[in-house]
């Protein structure tokens, strides 16, 4: 039988009891920060009260996930954080919006804001104005539910936003600012009258024009002659071969039978003469809805227009039709005219300006 020294039992005894000891120890679980407050807390009718004195708590403590301040449920702004009823919220507070407690940048219920305030600007693409959504101008582009639109907008015609100038793709009308080009203008180097190319010889701005383009050759305009674009100077070969001498597009030639002037055009049944519309019609508001203040022509070689003393002065150098645009303000009506070939005029559809209708 082996014998044991007393004193190494008890050492033994010692490192046994130790290492329970140890294990023990470590077994313990580690209670968390919250079971531990609550061992020390619990509310009571609302407040939140010290089971060690009874008493309201005083100053700030959170509490199974609620914020109190001196014993109530926090509704209000802590460190920049939004509580309500003691809870990171989502709301407006004094002015401000706030998502999960924190100031708000972003659109909730179609309302834009910025740092909790309704905002205007573009946020991921759409524009918005005060924080709703936008339609209309701003700084000259048009917007149509927040994007930038094609359509027309206070009677403007705007493509992605910007007021249009050109020729729109499915109309092939020419616009110019974002309204339907009226009387003769050279666009992208061809001329234009109206909202359609020119058609014809047609003198705009001191040049002869043959349908869009400059005319090129020699052609005889109300009694004139004309080399390529430019009244003619000196001695030009005409088309049927004959060669001439010319004056500011006059005929000089010795025997050529010219006075310097008249009306004929050589055979081209073209007529120059000057006349009124139905004298005081752009004043007759019965007949036109308006008082006109300023006129223009679809055709300005069939009536070249302005107004005189409350009449259409008229100066035609061809038979043809044209629009006449009595204008004030915003307000419009037409006549159709037409020139005939002794030079008496007839006067056709008028389109009236009315009111326009609210919804």
């Amino acid at each position: 039988m082996q014998k044991y020294n007393l004193k190494q039992v008890k050492a033994l005894t010692s490192v046994a009891l130790g290492a329970v000891l140890l294990t023990s120890t470590i077994a313990v679980p580690i209670n968390s920060v919250e079971a531990a407050s609550s061992s020390n807390y619990k509310v009571s009718k609302g407040r939140l009260i010290s089971k060690l004195t009874g008493k309201v708590v005083k100053g700030t403590k959170t509490f199974k996930g609620k914020v109190y301040k001196d014993g109530k449920t926090i509704t209000g702004l802590k460190a920049g954080v939004y509580y309500k009823s003691g809870k990171k919220a989502t709301g407006t507070y004094k002015g401000k919006y706030y998502s999960n407690g924190k100031v708000y940048t972003g659109v909730s219920n179609n309302i834009y804001f910025k740092a909790g305030a309704k905002a205007t600007g573009i946020y991921k693409g759409m524009y918005y104005s005060k924080g709703k959504v936008f339609t209309g101008l701003k700084a000259g582009v048009y917007y149509k539910r927040g994007k930038k639109a094609t359509g027309t907008y206070g009677g403007k015609y705007y493509e992605v936003g910007k007021v249009f100038t050109g020729i729109q793709s499915t109309s092939n009308n020419l616009y110019i600012n974002g309204l339907l080009n009226t009387g003769l203008i050279v666009f992208n180097g061809q001329l234009y009258n109206g909202t359609k190319v020119n058609t014809g010889l047609t003198l705009f701005e001191g040049q002869l024009y043959n349908g869009s383009n400059l005319n090129e050759g020699v052609v005889q305009v109300n009694g004139k002659w004309y080399k390529d674009a430019s009244i003619a100077n000196g001695t030009i070969k005409l088309p049927n071969g004959n060669t001439i001498t010319v004056t500011n597009g006059i005929d000089l030639t010795p025997g050529s039978g010219s006075t310097g002037g008249g009306s004929s055009s050589g055979g081209t049944g073209e007529i120059t003469f000057t006349s009124t519309i139905n004298s005081d019609i752009t004043n007759n508001v019965d007949k036109l809805g308006l008082v006109g203040t300023s006129v223009s022509s679809s055709n300005e070689r069939v009536a070249t227009v302005k107004i005189t003393d409350g009449k259409i002065a008229m100066t035609s150098i061809s038979v043809g039709t044209s629009i006449i645009t009595i204008a004030s303000d915003d307000k419009k009506a037409t006549i159709e005219i037409t020139v005939n070939a002794n030079g008496s005029i007839t006067i056709g559809t008028i389109t009236k300006y009315t009111t326009p209708q609210k919804n």
